[in-house]
Protein backbone atom coordinates (compact mmCIF):
# COMPACT_ATOMS: atom_id res chain seq x y z
CA UNK A 1 0.00 0.00 0.00
CA UNK A 2 1.22 3.24 -0.98
CA UNK A 3 2.02 6.44 1.59
CA UNK A 4 -0.96 7.83 -0.15
CA UNK A 5 -3.03 5.15 0.48
CA UNK A 6 -1.96 4.93 3.74
CA UNK A 7 -2.97 8.09 4.53
CA UNK A 8 -6.05 8.30 3.12
CA UNK A 9 -7.08 5.02 5.22
CA UNK A 10 -6.01 6.20 7.71
CA UNK A 11 -8.04 9.32 7.72
CA UNK A 12 -10.87 7.65 7.22
CA UNK A 13 -10.30 5.17 10.32
CA UNK A 14 -9.95 8.62 12.07
CA UNK A 15 -13.30 9.80 10.94
CA UNK A 16 -14.94 6.64 11.87
CA UNK A 17 -13.43 6.10 15.56
CA UNK A 18 -12.29 9.39 16.60
CA UNK A 19 -15.46 11.45 17.06
CA UNK A 20 -16.72 8.69 18.80
CA UNK A 21 -14.03 8.22 21.56
CA UNK A 22 -13.27 11.78 22.06
CA UNK A 23 -17.09 12.54 22.43
CA UNK A 24 -17.11 9.75 25.11
CA UNK A 25 -13.68 9.31 26.48
CA UNK A 26 -12.57 10.65 29.37
CA UNK A 27 -9.67 12.16 31.30
CA UNK A 28 -7.04 10.12 32.18
CA UNK A 29 -8.15 7.45 29.56
CA UNK A 30 -8.16 10.25 26.41
CA UNK A 31 -4.24 10.34 26.58
CA UNK A 32 -3.88 7.20 24.43
CA UNK A 33 -6.76 7.84 21.39
CA UNK A 34 -4.10 9.09 18.91
CA UNK A 35 -2.02 5.86 19.82
CA UNK A 36 -5.15 3.52 19.29
CA UNK A 37 -6.03 5.23 15.70
CA UNK A 38 -2.16 4.37 14.66
CA UNK A 39 -2.66 0.79 16.02
CA UNK A 40 -5.76 0.67 13.46
CA UNK A 41 -3.73 0.42 10.42
CA UNK A 42 -1.07 -2.05 12.17
CA UNK A 43 -4.12 -4.17 13.28
CA UNK A 44 -5.71 -3.99 9.79
CA UNK A 45 -2.55 -4.82 7.35
CA UNK A 46 -1.56 -7.32 10.45
CA UNK A 47 -5.06 -8.75 10.05
CA UNK A 48 -4.52 -9.04 6.04
CA UNK A 49 -1.34 -10.85 6.52
CA UNK A 50 -2.54 -13.34 8.88
CA UNK A 51 -3.92 -16.87 8.00
CA UNK A 52 -7.03 -17.61 7.15
CA UNK A 53 -8.19 -18.56 10.49
CA UNK A 54 -7.17 -15.86 11.83
CA UNK A 55 -8.80 -13.24 9.66
CA UNK A 56 -12.11 -15.06 9.52
CA UNK A 57 -11.90 -14.94 13.55
CA UNK A 58 -11.59 -11.20 13.73
CA UNK A 59 -12.48 -9.27 10.38
CA UNK A 60 -15.83 -8.97 11.71
CA UNK A 61 -14.53 -6.89 14.74
CA UNK A 62 -12.35 -4.79 12.70
CA UNK A 63 -14.68 -4.23 10.34
CA UNK A 64 -16.96 -2.72 13.29
CA UNK A 65 -13.60 -0.35 14.39
CA UNK A 66 -13.45 0.88 11.26
CA UNK A 67 -16.97 1.21 10.32
CA UNK A 68 -18.36 4.30 9.56
CA UNK A 69 -21.56 3.39 10.89
CA UNK A 70 -23.27 5.72 14.28
CA UNK A 71 -25.13 3.22 15.53
CA UNK A 72 -25.42 2.55 19.45
CA UNK A 73 -24.22 -1.12 19.29
CA UNK A 74 -21.37 0.22 17.03
CA UNK A 75 -20.54 2.93 19.14
CA UNK A 76 -20.14 1.17 22.31
CA UNK A 77 -18.44 -1.63 20.54
CA UNK A 78 -15.42 1.05 19.59
CA UNK A 79 -15.26 2.27 23.02
CA UNK A 80 -14.93 -1.22 24.99
CA UNK A 81 -12.33 -1.83 22.03
CA UNK A 82 -10.31 0.95 23.56
CA UNK A 83 -10.43 0.36 26.90
CA UNK A 84 -9.27 -3.35 26.23
CA UNK A 85 -6.07 -1.43 24.09
CA UNK A 86 -5.40 0.52 27.14
CA UNK A 87 -6.16 -2.85 29.46
CA UNK A 88 -3.72 -4.54 26.84
CA UNK A 89 -0.88 -1.85 26.57
CA UNK A 90 -0.78 -1.80 30.43
CA UNK A 91 -2.21 1.48 30.69
CA UNK A 92 -4.89 0.48 33.22
CA UNK A 93 -6.10 -2.40 34.56
CA UNK A 94 -9.06 -4.78 33.51
CA UNK A 95 -9.81 -3.98 37.38
CA UNK A 96 -9.89 -0.37 37.11
CA UNK A 97 -11.83 -0.45 33.83
CA UNK A 98 -14.79 -3.04 35.45
CA UNK A 99 -14.89 -1.15 38.77
CA UNK A 100 -15.24 2.70 36.81
CA UNK A 101 -17.83 0.33 34.49
CA UNK A 102 -16.51 2.07 31.70
CA UNK A 103 -17.08 -0.89 29.87
CA UNK A 104 -20.37 -3.50 29.94
CA UNK A 105 -18.34 -6.55 31.26
CA UNK A 106 -15.32 -8.60 31.51
CA UNK A 107 -16.61 -10.34 28.40
CA UNK A 108 -16.69 -7.41 26.17
CA UNK A 109 -13.04 -6.34 27.35
CA UNK A 110 -11.41 -9.95 27.07
CA UNK A 111 -12.72 -10.51 23.30
CA UNK A 112 -10.75 -7.45 21.94
CA UNK A 113 -8.20 -8.42 24.46
CA UNK A 114 -7.63 -12.07 22.52
CA UNK A 115 -8.00 -10.33 19.09
CA UNK A 116 -4.81 -8.03 20.05
CA UNK A 117 -2.81 -10.93 21.29
CA UNK A 118 -3.80 -13.06 18.27
CA UNK A 119 -2.34 -9.98 15.79
CA UNK A 120 0.38 -9.13 18.54
CA UNK A 121 0.06 -5.14 18.08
Amino acid sequence: MGSSNKAKVREEYEKAVLEVLRGSVKAPYDAYINEFIDQLMVMVEKLNNSDVETRNKFRYGLSILTSPNSKPNIIRAKINAYYAYLVYRGYTSAYNILKNKLVAGGESLYTWIRMYRSLNI
